[in-house]
């Protein structure tokens, strides 16, 4: 990274962050990158679930990847290395068996995925998405990875402002719905008497095969109107 293009893209990425609050810091990506759809997810500890998304597409898209476990986003936290697929109608099938055709129909048609780092290990992922084929430019590539850091140093640094367990309000938005997710899956794991990483999978299992995000699944649940049985069907409660 050269000195010249950190600067450049840490003025531009503070200038855009700077004109609004819902979801700011994936507009910006899409601003200064020029791609159709960004999305962050943060893959460490409690808080793992999305942060923001440009737009509610992309949150569906990122949603769906919560949901699944599978998709650019977990290769690129598994490996720490940046994942790029150009074109997601000849993806194999075998790469991502669930995700590549459900984000294909909601309108993806290619997808980028870059490590968020704080040290050595990643905290997250930065996911971009296009409506067109094709890879992203050199100048796309080299500023992403920009952005990469600057984002990650940025969700440290307002996290490090909030005294609950919980994200920092200024990274949650309005589909993140952390604090739900978390006493649903305790719900669940209670009545079912499983461990709460068990009562997750049975969650994101439920909305993946209802085609409904996992953050709807929680709010029903903590709602009591729904319920989730030992044979992983879900029971209406009037």
């Amino acid at each position: 990274m050269t000195d010249e293009r950190a600067v450049r893209i840490g003025v531009a990425f503070a200038q855009q962050t700077d004109r609004g609050r819902s979801g700011r810091l994936c507009c910006a990506c899409v601003d200064v990158l020029r791609v159709s759809g960004a999305g962050v997810t943060i893959m460490s500890g409690r808080n793992s679930g999305p942060v923001c998304s440009s737009n509610e597409l992309v949150g569906k898209l990122e949603d769906l990847q919560f949901a699944l476990g599978e998709g650019p986003c977990h290769d690129a936290f598994t490996t720490g290395v940046s994942v790029s697929e150009p074109d997601l109608a000849v993806c194999s099938p075998s790469t991502w068996p669930h995700y590549t055709q459900r984000a294909f129909d909601l309108g993806a048609r290619a997808v980028f995925a870059i490590p968020l780092r704080l040290g050595a290990d990643p905290i997250g992922v930065l996911t971009l998405y296009q409506d067109t084929i094709g890879l992203l430019s050199a100048d796309q590539t080299a500023d992403s990875i920009v952005i990469a850091t600057v984002l990650a140093h940025t969700i440290a640094s307002i996290q490090a402002t909030s005294t609950a367990p919980l994200l920092a309000s200024e990274l949650s938005d309005a589909n993140a719905h952390r604090a739900e997710v978390h006493q649903a899956s305790g719900m669940t794991a209670i009545q079912l008497q499983i461990d709460v990483d068990a009562a997750l999978v049975r969650m994101r299992a439920h909305a993946y095969a209802a085609d409904q995000s996992v953050a709807f699944v929680a709010q029903e649940i903590v709602a009591h109107r729904l319920r989730l049985s030992d044979d992983r069907h879900i029971e209406n409660m009037d």
